[in-house]
């Protein structure tokens, strides 16, 4: 930490170089391996409760990131930053596409005389990927809700008609011994075992609702847990038909007519793929759902706080900026392949790029007499879900983007660690070609701290100064990369490397000050060209770890997902893949855009060098 007696030392030296605009000269005095036990454990205080179980992992519509909202909005208060949001708050309120529940979803069951109303969220959950409606009608069992027409057919909906009845099915997939002859290909395994497709189907064969049981080894597994309306309510809607998740215990009442068990009906089907679909006699259910959908449904805040410039030119800002959003309990962004819903804390991604921002607020507001431009603190939120919080801010913002000099994100820079090779410790940094000035800047002010940067001169990239870059504003992004625990449940606070975290802040306040008292704003530069992607849910995986700080040509591996396409072909940690179908991949950029192109289901040749070999690799996607 920069004490304040260095402050009084620099500043002056600061200002005669910046009245002229060059480049500052480093910074003696400030040693950022020196960090004092009040700042580590201000630190660690907001870390660790951004990243706690109370905050649910941040996901959108949970009361968790509400919380952690008013958590840093309460802390820019005490720091002194000053509201800049609408009615004088630290909030931009926004809304995304989505559906929310207009009033608590209704079952009730009813068996003869007897009517049973189920309790929401111990016996049910809506699901939030159809629309609602209003129904009551009979049950049908339909098995796990299939109907797949590949080497060989089968058919759950076979034999029965679902028609004006409530469909109940099995969630996941039967392990058939010979699963091979109904499914063709993996992709189209996985698309049956969604729940959409059983929402659809169901639908399709004349269904009016849908009831979805966890299947046996899923609820061992979970312990019988639902998915909650959050969970899916801001996935695509693409069933009409009211949808909801269902205990195992309210589906084996559901099931007393008919004398079966659902693990003695699952297991008929596994051993000996019969159909046993069947009407539940003298049952009929009550749904009721109520939910709306659009575009603007969803609500959403950004969090900001200024800390008003002096001088000359205290009419413009700089940005730092943040994302405090995460997956919450997991969804499509996961890369946990757990069904289990498990709170995803995101204590790197990004509770440290969040309390680094709230940090440098703190350090900033504590100077005395500080002049230059203005700070505008901002944490964003929807950043998981694509920019949302920022790309709202750049299109409506707080202050004019004429007055904005530049845009610096910090988004994971929890992780800092030693490079194999060089022992020196890695920062990569995105956007440097973004102005002529950044990268004579950043290797100045890196002779203190003695990073070894991996520089990308594009500014746009999968985190939120893209959207700042789409508007022309000069930008760089700090993080130190992905790792194993990445967008699971195990990005948890203890694995936070905090003296890394505050070694960059240390950096990133140097910056600052620079980008805040330069006389002129930096003049933007069009960069052509990708910046480093990172991995979604979204598109064909090896189930690799890519080395995203190697600088070697190729993509190193390293790490490999168990049971995923490449560990089940044999690649391993420390291979270098060279080619993918034939397309070299001389860096991480090229691999995603390559594998992108590639379809789940289908076999692809990876050209791999091991111990000095080259080795060609057939592996099948979507396994």
């Amino acid at each position: 930490m920069k004490t304040s007696s260095w402050r009084i030392r620099i500043l002056p030296l600061l200002s005669l170089a910046l009245l002229g605009g060059l480049v500052i000269p480093p910074l003696h005095g400030a040693d950022k391996t020196v960090i004092s036990d009040k700042v580590r454990e201000r630190v660690k205080k907001d870390l660790f409760f951004l990243a706690s179980p109370e905050c649910e992992g941040r996901g959108p519509q949970t009361k968790g990131l509400d919380l952690a909202g008013d958590y840093i909005a309460e802390e820019f208060k005490k720091i002194g930053l000053k509201p800049v949001g609408k009615d004088h708050s630290y909030f931009q309120h926004f809304k995304i596409a989505g559906a929310k529940l207009d009033e608590p979803p209704s079952l009730e069951v009813q068996s003869g005389k007897e009517k049973t109303l189920l309790a929401p969220g111990t016996d049910f959950h809506a699901l939030g990927l159809s629309t609602g409606g209003k129904f009551k009608g009979p049950v049908v069992f339909a098995g796990f809700g299939l109907t797949v027409d590949g080497g060989k057919k089968y058919d759950d909906f076979a034999g029965i008609d679902a028609k004006d009845k409530i469909a109940l099915v099995i969630r996941d997939l039967p392990r058939f011994k010979e699963e091979s002859k109904i499914f063709e290909t993996a992709f189209k395994k996985r698309q049956a075992a969604s729940l959409t497709e059983k929402i659809n189907n169901a639908e399709k064969h004349g269904a009016k609702a849908i009831l979805i049981v966890n299947d046996r080894d899923t609820a061992k597994e979970t312990k019988d847990s639902l998915l909650p309306f959050e969970y899916t309510s801001l996935s695509r809607a693409t069933g009409k038909i009211p949808a909801f998740m269902v205990s195992r215990k309210v589906a084996a009442e559901l099931l007393k007519t008919t004398n079966k068990t659902f693990d003695d009906l699952q297991e008929k089907i596994e051993n000996t793929m019969a159909n046993v679909s069947q009407d539940v006699p003298g049952v009929e259910v009550s749904v009721d759902l109520k939910i709306t959908r659009g575009k603007d449904v969803v609500p959403l805040r950004n969090v900001a706080g200024i800390l008003e410039g002096a001088g000359p030119l205290a009419n413009e800002i700089v940005v730092i900026g943040a994302h405090y959003d995460h997956l919450g309990y997991g969804g499509q962004s996961s890369l946990a392949g757990l069904k289990k819903i498990s709170i995803h804390h995101g204590a790197d991604d990004n509770a440290s790029g969040t309390t680094g921002m709230m940090e440098l607020a703190r350090r900033f507001a504590s100077m005395k007499n500080r002049q230059g431009r203005g700070l505008l603190f901002m944490a964003f939120s929807g950043e998981e879900l694509g920019l949302f919080g920022s790309a709202y801010y750049a299109s409506n913002p707080l202050i004019p983007l004429k007055e904005t000099a530049a845009m610096v994100n910090l988004d994971m820079i929890g992780r800092l660690k030693p490079d194999e090779k060089t022992k020196e410790e890695k920062v990569l940094l995105e956007g440097t070609g973004t102005a002529e000035i950044f990268e004579p800047l950043l290797e100045q002010l890196n002779k203190e701290t003695r990073f070894h940067f991996v520089k990308k001169k594009s500014g746009f990239g999968p985190s939120d100064h893209s959207s700042f870059c789409d508007k022309k504003i000069p930008v760089l992004f700090f993080w130190t990369g992905t790792h194993p625990e990445y967008h699971t449940p195990q990005d948890t606070a203890d694995r936070i490397n905090f003296d890394g975290l505050l070694k960059i802040t240390g950096l990133v306040e140097n910056l600052v000050v620079d980008l805040s008292q330069r006389e002129k704003k930096p003049t933007f530069v069009e960069v052509k060209g990708n910046a480093m992607p990172r991995p979604t849910g979204n598109f064909p995986k090896l189930g690799i770890r890519p080395g995203y700080t190697d600088e070697a040509e190729g993509v190193l591996v390293e790490g490999v997902t168990e049971g995923e396409p490449a560990a089940k072909s044999g690649i391993k940690k420390g291979d270098r893949i060279l080619e993918i179908s034939g397309k070299k991949v001389p860096n991480i950029e090229t691999y995603m855009q390559v594998l992108a192109g590639e379809k789940n289901g289908t076999t692809i040749n990876v050209q791999i060098i091991r111990d000095g070999k080259k080795i060609t690799v057939p592996v099948k996607l979507g396994q």
